[in-house]
């Protein structure tokens, strides 16, 4: 049978029978498929779902390695058969049709070994979309995004790090009049100093942290003294110094680690000073942080766009104004029910949850779950805790393989580096050992010249980052020109063949280097007139800059189609430097 299939397709179909095309394309096909089932397979226990890097495990384990291993034995097995008979060196006529159809099925071959790790990918995340019904995870992201702020950062118990507030927010804290005035003061500052077409987005009917402090500051002096002060931290204890300074010192015991750590690296005192009283005992500063504050957005709601941050904005201050502590208490043991489910470990063996809840009206946040005073005793240490970023990652991991495709993820970089390896074996094929020998030798040495080169130029004239893309461009000329003369003259054989395969080479990546050529040096002109924002800032911002950057990204995925295209005519180039008499 297979005999009978070869000799059918050495006489009417040579290019597959001389590419071993269709062994070479079922190996490769069961290859991925093995990587898919292995993949499906790798998914065998909840606390997985756990891993922040659960996609990337092809790459960040062992595993990539038995690929790479059959991988190689793969294409050594294929190149020894496929480049044994060589029809073009053999002086056999060719058509150029024919090569760049050789060239095709070569680039195609190895673009899908190179895409076995996405058919990994993909096994996995098929295996985890079925963990769990569609109804199910938006029935469970509901009860996250209801109950998150109740939760907010597990490692650092009860800390407030969001800090956006709507108006109703404000409305039930202060007068409406004095918010909406606040609100215009914004507005006007904001356009005066933000251009119409700029990038920094105006919040409406949002706030932000400032405003809350100021207002909250004005309106409840008996409560706190106001201090800007980092937020991992709730209360601060303390003391004048006797001595003849005024700076103030603080108290021995501190009710956490983030309060020694907020002091430590200097606050401006007077904002927060107030007088001692007469037995001297240090008088509590609170922070102004509440549970009004949280306004974050854990999940998205794929299937219902009113199910928006706004919503879950007004259902959360909507339960707080209302107070109604049975139906946050039920909240809390749903949130509860999925940690157990998702096997995820949380504890409240010194009391419950919700008594660690701020208390109506204002929810200043006072209390911290994993509450550690540096001057007690492990024994004696609070460790009730709630392990929310792991069920948050738990479900980041099920959103992502339900609704992310990875059908195409990095495929722009498969398809670069299917396209340098192919030119590596279509260059062997097409000119002789000695000059791809030559070639492979000589741009290591060209890489060399060039960085001297380099250096020796930013030592003479000053540094430039232009420097790298004129030597570049320099040598890509040259390549060009040797390569013409040569042809056309029919001399120097080799040097040629040489030139032709570095032109050939440099082709992959000239298209990229020129993009980024013009990105830098548009980057530099524009820059000329905004020196006063920092760099970093000014790339994200300048609306050129971010176009440049969108096509780049897009031109990764182009740059092989072009270099297709422009391969057909260069095969000519092939043809002619094949008729040269030998030297």
């Amino acid at each position: 049978m297979f005999k009978k299939i070869n000799q059918t397709l050495i006489t009417k179909y040579p290019l597959i029978w001389n590419l071993k095309f269709i062994w070479i394309l079922l190996t490769i096909l069961v290859f991925n498929l093995i990587a898919f089932i292995n993949g499906f397979l790798f998914f065998t226990k909840k606390s997985q779902l756990q891993e922040s890097g659960l996609y990337e495990v092809f790459f960040n384990s062992g595993i990539i390695i038995y690929y790479v291993l059959i991988g190689v034995i793969i294409c050594v097995i294929w190149l020894y058969f496929y480049i044994k008979n060589n029809r073009f060196k053999s002086n056999y006529p060719t058509s150029r049709n024919y090569l760049f159809k050789e060239f095709l099925a070569v680039f195609f071959i190895i673009f899908l070994m190179f895409y076995v790790p996405n058919s990994f990918k993909t096994g996995l995340k098929f295996r985890v979309s079925n963990y769990m019904s569609e109804e199910q995870y938006l029935k469970d992201i509901d009860i996250i995004n209801r109950t998150q702020g109740f939760t907010l950062r597990s490692e650092f118990g009860y800390d407030n790090y969001s800090r956006n507030l709507p108006v109703l927010a404000f409305d039930s804290l202060v007068s409406e009049k004095e918010t909406r005035e606040l609100y215009e003061k914004n507005e006007r500052e904001y356009l005066r100093e933000n251009p119409h077409d700029s990038y920094n987005p105006f919040l409406e009917p949002y706030f932000r942290n400032p405003e809350f402090e100021t207002l909250l500051r004005d309106y409840f002096p008996e409560r706190f003294s106001y201090s800007k002060i980092n937020f991992n931290q709730t209360y601060q204890p303390l003391k004048k110094n006797n001595s003849s300074t005024n700076q103030l010192y603080e108290e021995a015991a501190y009710p956490d680690v983030a309060a020694v750590d907020s002091v430590a690296i200097g606050i401006d005192s007077a904002s927060y000073a107030s007088p001692v009283n007469a037995s001297e005992k240090p008088q509590t500063y609170f922070n102004l942080a509440s549970l009004y504050n949280y306004s974050v957005l854990a999940f998205n709601n794929p299937k219902d766009s009113t199910l928006n941050h706004q919503f879950y904005d007004e259902q959360w201050i909507a339960l707080l104004q209302k107070n109604d502590r049975k139906a946050i208490e039920n909240l809390l043991n749903n949130y509860t029910d999925l940690l157990k489910k998702q096997e995820i470990g949380y504890q409240f063996k010194h009391k419950k949850w919700i008594d660690y809840l701020p208390q109506y009206p204002y929810y200043f946040i006072d209390h911290k779950l994993n509450y550690i005073d540096p001057y007690q005793t492990v024994d004696k240490k609070l460790n009730d805790y709630i392990n929310q970023s792991s069920l948050n990652k738990v479900y980041e991991n099920i959103e992502f393989s339900k609704y992310s495709s990875t059908w195409l993820e990095h495929i722009q970089y498969y398809l670069l580096i299917a396209l340098i390896i192919t030119v590596l074996i279509i260059t062997f094929r097409f000119s002789s050992f000695k000059v791809w020998l030559i070639s492979l030798i000589g741009a290591g040495i060209l890489a060399i010249l060039g960085s001297a080169f380099g250096i020796s130029i930013d030592a003479s004239i000053g540094y430039t980052q232009f420097t790298p893309y004129i030597i570049l461009f320099v040598f890509y000329i040259t390549f060009i020109v040797i390569t013409l003369i040569g042809l056309r003259s029919k001399k120097y054989k080799v040097l040629t063949g040489v030139n032709l395969n570095w032109f050939v080479a440099t082709n992959i990546f000239i298209g990229i280097v020129m993009l980024s050529f013009y990105t830098d040096l548009r980057e530099e002109m524009l820059y000329e007139a905004n020196k006063h924002m920092n760099i970093y800032e000014f790339r994200q911002t300048n609306k050129e800059l971010l176009m440049l950057q969108e096509f780049a990204e897009i031109f990764l995925y182009i740059n092989p189609i072009l270099y297709l295209i422009s391969f057909y005519f260069i095969i000519n180039f092939y043809k002619k430097w094949q008729a040269m008499p030998e030297e």
